[in-house]
């Protein structure tokens, strides 16, 4: 089977090749694939994350971050504030993105938003802003009873680079409704993400894996992707995330009884490798999900891309995972892999050689 036009393979052999491969020749064919369609350079931005509220109503079983309105631990910050911290990180890290994150926030009206896009972009006019999914967008167009267009155009004229790719999750439907219930449907984070490119806003796109979901529903995943991105061009990079479930409702119920192993992680990442082949350049191997040293050997199994220095990051924080990191490891864990680590803007433009 490896030795067919990797291109032309169906489901049905992506998934044999998931499960039957040998681990070793698995990666191996990942890494043959990266290193035909990208080289050997490994990128990464430096970035800070801030999560301008963690008030959601979707209240999603596989979420140990989101609070209620009513919590006593729910905040949503003031749009001068978050300028301020991402003022901050530029001046003491360097930062050139600021990754947004939130939830559905009913709290919420479009010139708050805008008044934080305008902040950033007066006080660090070089930090690119990266921020709300397809899922917030959703969201936010039916509570303020806009068009899906208008929020965009009105966001991005404020300042909005690029959305984030978050909470697409998985695209089958009946797994969806077992993790992610209350959110839009992955075929409506499609539309939207379409949407925002034509409108000059790109996006990121995800993978959650390791809850419920079989590889048969991750090979149908990632064929949606590289149909999306071979129609539209709009996808930056792709990001797999493992499902850490500490303190999640699916956890608590007994859904999901721990992680899953690394050798499935691993898979995962070589396997988005080698379905989208060269339709997205840039595959993740994200260390804040994973762990560095999964990481690390998720570079030689075709990932090429760590993601960002993600300062400040507090969503998985809330599922027990507490490392941090800095540019010089991130170069140096690329560089002890075998790689070249350089450092990428939001767009994966080369900024720098590390």
């Amino acid at each position: 089977m490896q030795e067919a036009k990797i291109e032309d393979l169906t489901s049905e052999d992506y998934v044999r090749l998931f499960l039957e491969t040998d681990l070793q020749d698995l990666l191996s064919l990942a890494d043959r694939i990266r290193r035909e369609t990208c080289g050997r350079t490994v990128t990464f931005v430096n970035n800070i994350v801030v999560n301008y509220s963690n008030i959601c109503v979707a209240r999603c079983p596989i979420c140990a971050f989101s609070r209620r309105p009513e919590d006593p631990e729910a905040y949503t910050l003031p749009p001068e504030n978050v300028a301020e911290t991402v003022e901050k990180a530029y001046y003491r890290y360097g930062v050139c993105e600021v990754h947004l994150n939130g939830g559905l926030n009913p709290e919420l009206d479009i010139e708050y938003f805008e008044r934080m896009f305008k902040l950033i972009k007066t006080r660090t006019p070089n930090v690119r802003i990266k921020g709300l999914t397809c899922c917030e967008i959703g969201y936010y167009s039916r509570l303020w009873r806009m068009s899906t267009r208008e929020v965009i155009e009105r966001l991005r004229d404020a300042g909005l680079d690029v959305l984030s790719g978050g909470c697409l999750e998985i695209y089958n439907s009946e797994v969806r409704k077992i993790i992610t219930p209350n959110k839009i449907s992955a075929e409506e984070w499609f539309k939207i993400a379409e949407i925002a490119a034509k409108c000059g806003v790109l996006t990121n796109a995800t993978i959650l894996f390791g809850h419920v979901e079989r590889p048969v529903h991750v090979i149908e995943h990632l064929l949606k992707i590289r149909e999306f991105q071979e129609k539209t061009r709009a996808i930056l990079v792709f990001i797999p995330l493992k499902y850490n479930p500490m303190n999640t409702e699916l956890y608590r119920r007994g859904i999901v009884s721990g992680e899953c192993s690394s050798e499935y992680v691993l898979r995962v990442i070589a396997i988005s490798r080698i379905v989208l082949y060269d339709t997205v350049l840039r595959i993740a191997a994200y260390w804040v999900s994973i762990g560095k040293r999964l990481a690390q050997i998720a570079l030689t199994g075709g990932a090429n891309d760590l993601v960002g220095t993600m300062i400040n990051e507090r969503v998985f924080r809330e599922t027990g995972r507490t490392e941090i990191t800095t540019v010089e490891e991130l170069s140096k864990m690329v560089r002890e892999a075998g790689y070249q680590p350089a450092l990428r803007d939001t767009y994966g433009n080369i900024m720098r050689i590390l």
